[in-house]
């Protein structure tokens, strides 16, 4: 991932972050890879998200990620195929879904291209306007 913006979102800052930074409810597919403290491949999944800001995003996954887990994640939105690494900031089971076991995983972005932030800028202001239009 060239061009990363790094410590984009640092653990320390997380919960401000997420206060200054808009959510919107989007639905995409997320293929995700779990990463080991070398940096290899832990585990490989498919999620799909529940909800975007600039900050980070909310997976809905069939089980749990242990919270600092780091992920490598890539997401289509629109005709752009958008690559990040967050880290796990949460895990929460739902309930409503049995029998099914549904998960809810937030993820603060911690490295991303300048170009893929902007991509994701752009959507949240674009569905912003939609939900306050009444469009969403």
């Amino acid at each position: 991932m060239a061009n990363l913006v790094t410590d984009l979102m640092g653990i320390g800052t997380m919960k401000e972050e997420r206060r200054r930074t808009a959510r919107v409810l989007v639905e995409h597919l997320v293929s995700y890879v779990v990463l080991d403290e070398r940096g290899g491949t832990d585990e490989m999944g498919m999620a799909r998200t529940l909800d975007l800001s600039e900050g980070g995003i909310v997976l809905e996954m069939t089980h749990s990620l242990d919270r600092g887990s780091h992920l490598e994640m890539k997401m289509v939105s629109g005709d752009h195929i958008l690559e990040a690494r967050g880290l796990v900031v949460y895990s929460k089971y739902l309930p409503d879904y049995l029998p099914d076991n549904r998960w809810r995983v937030g993820v603060s972005f911690t490295e991303i291209t300048e170009g893929d932030l902007a991509t994701i800028a752009q959507e949240v202001e674009e569905r912003r306007m939609q939900e306050t239009r009444g469009d969403a």
